[in-house]
């Protein structure tokens, strides 16, 4: 993150900088062209004036060829940059020339002969001289006499060969290139590779260029492959009907760019890789090993290896504060386990020694009954029966106290608490549902509860009468969240009930106990028929106990 303005700006100002650049280049291939155009349009008006000059001279006006032809040998020794100056009649004729021999050849067919003959100066365009073969382009001035008729032409032919020796010499930015063609497209001169192009047209994908109306420039691929942006003069615009371009290479021209580029880019990388190399090593240090060594240490905890600890001191940073917080907890957590465990162990020598009393207790009352029914010569089998409901209540009871410790199941939960009241033949009790496990928690709940309900059907209800029956049953009712156990105590056949005034001492042990333990809810209605108690509570997730 801190890195990306860095990154921003070092992708952002090679960008400015190209596209700054590439207006640049623009301007200057522009430059380029114009001074090019301008200096073609001023080597024409002087080629055009050195003709008319010449035009004007008196040997001209003789009749005597010879002395004509002397004036134009002398004149072409001076100029190199005509390849041949011939004097025409008004018929397009030749008159005379730099060089005898060509007297009367007729260049009446040629068109700019016959815009000279028209009074006008004229370009021609580009043409293999016939007397030199040379490559050539022509350049016809009037001869005008004294009363303003034309009298003849003088025709000059431009050497493209010194057009090209003077365009080489020219100073050009590397991968540059310089053009010069006729009206018609065809190259007079180029700037390299002049023996490849001059002479050939340009290529009907670049014609646009030469017919265009304006100058202009942009970027394109030139004949040569190479990648540049050109500036283009069409004929008409500064360059004496002449077509002129100049091109700047961009890959020349954007080296510098590119270079930036390149440097801004590895300096991102550089960056990049730095940040990140010190990002990983301070997140390792700082980040990594602490919170491994907290993960390792609460792992060690489940393995129930109490006397982990992270180590870390408070003035190590905030997970030095986290780590020191937590060992300071565990610490606190492993006394307190250490007190629970003292304290179970105090609970479970209590329930011994009360269930070991209860059991004594239960003994001395059997004991003392013995002797009281055999004194009163009771019916043995009486004795026999309060005999098994002393040993039923034991049965009960020693299981509430090993509910204490351990889970139990919901079975046989029910059956040993009702065993004590269930002494009727049949029973009078019906119990029905899935076998469920509890935990000891719960087991010690619903088994006092049942207990207090048994009491209470022996001294109001349904088991203080021969007829009374008793129906517990519970299913599982699945909801979306978990499974819900489903309780219910009925009590039929008893003396009529009515709802009491308030809620005794039983009935509010019953609710609080189940409502505290298992978060139970419990319903108690006073049927005209017996009571019917109803309890609800959560069960935990399949395979758990309750």
């Amino acid at each position: 993150m801190a890195i990306i303005p860095l990154a921003g700006a070092l992708v952002v100002v090679p960008i400015s900088m190209k596209t700054a650049r590439i207006k640049q280049i623009h301007a200057e291939a522009f430059r380029t062209g114009e001074l090019a155009a301008l200096e073609i349009s001023r080597l024409m008006i002087g080629l055009e004036d050195t003709l008319a000059a010449i035009s004007a001279a008196s040997a001209l006006d003789s009749d005597n060829l010879s002395l004509c032809g002397d004036y134009l040998s002398r004149l072409s020794r001076q100029m190199p940059q005509f390849a041949g100056i011939a004097v025409l009649d008004t018929q397009g004729n030749v008159r005379c020339r730099q060089k005898p021999g060509a007297e009367g050849m007729s260049l009446g067919d040629r068109p700019y002969i016959r815009e000279a003959l028209a009074g006008r100066r004229a370009v021609g365009t580009y043409a293999v001289g016939r007397l030199s073969d040379a490559k050539i382009l022509p350049i016809a001035v009037p001869i005008i006499g004294a009363t303003g008729a034309v009298q003849g032409v003088v025709a000059g032919s431009l050497n493209l060969d010194w057009l090209q020796g003077r365009l080489s010499n020219r100073n050009f930015a590397p991968g540059g290139n310089l053009t010069i063609a006729d009206r018609n497209g065809v190259i007079l001169a180029r700037y390299p590779d002049p023996a490849r192009f001059v002479g050939t047209r340009i290529p009907d994908e670049y014609q646009y260029l030469v017919r265009a109306s304006q100058p202009g420039t942009l970027e394109l691929t030139s004949q040569d492959g190479t990648r540049r942006i050109l500036a283009f003069f069409p004929p008409g615009n500064k360059t004496y009907d002449l077509y002129v371009s100049a091109g700047l290479s961009t890959d020349e021209e954007f080296r510098a760019v590119n270079r930036a580029t390149y440097v801004g880019v590895a300096v991102i990388l550089f960056t990049c890789l730095s940040v990140f190399l010190a990002a990983a090593l301070t997140a390792r240090r700082s980040i990594q090993l602490p919170v491994t060594r907290l993960l390792e240490t609460v792992q060690a905890w489940r393995d129930n290896e109490e006397s982990a600890r992270t180590g870390m001191k408070a003035e190590d940073g905030e997970f030095g504060q986290l780590g020191h917080a937590i060992d300071a907890y565990m610490d606190e957590l492993v006394g307190a386990r250490r007190q629970r465990r003292r304290d179970e162990e105090r609970q479970k020598l209590l329930m011994g020694e009360l269930d070991h009393r209860v059991k004594n207790l239960l003994a001395t009352v059997q004991s003392v009954a013995r002797q009281t029914f055999r004194s009163t010569g009771t019916d043995p089998a009486v004795i026999d029966t309060f005999n098994r409901r002393l040993a039923a209540i034991a049965e009960a009871h020693g299981l509430l106290m090993r509910g204490v410790e351990q889970s139990a199941s919901l079975t046989e939960l029910v059956t040993v608490t009702v065993k004590p009241f269930d002494i009727a033949k049949p029973s009078r009790f019906v119990i029905e549902g899935p076998d469920l496990v509890l935990n000891s928690r719960a087991a010690l709940a619903l088994g006092m509860a049942l207990h207090e309900l048994c009491t209470n059907a022996v001294k109001y209800g349904a088991l203080g009468s021969d007829a009374g029956l008793v129906r517990i049953t519970w299913h599982l009712e699945e909801t979306v969240d978990h499974p819900i156990l489903d309780l219910t105590w009925q009590e039929t056949g008893g003396p009529p009930v009515t709802a009491p005034d308030k809620s005794g001492f039983g009935s509010l042990m019953i609710e609080r106990i189940l409502s505290s333990q298992i978060e139970g809810k419990v319903e108690m209605r006073f049927a005209e028929d017996g009571l019917i108690a109803r309890l609800r509570a959560p069960m935990p997730p399949a395979g758990l106990p309750l």
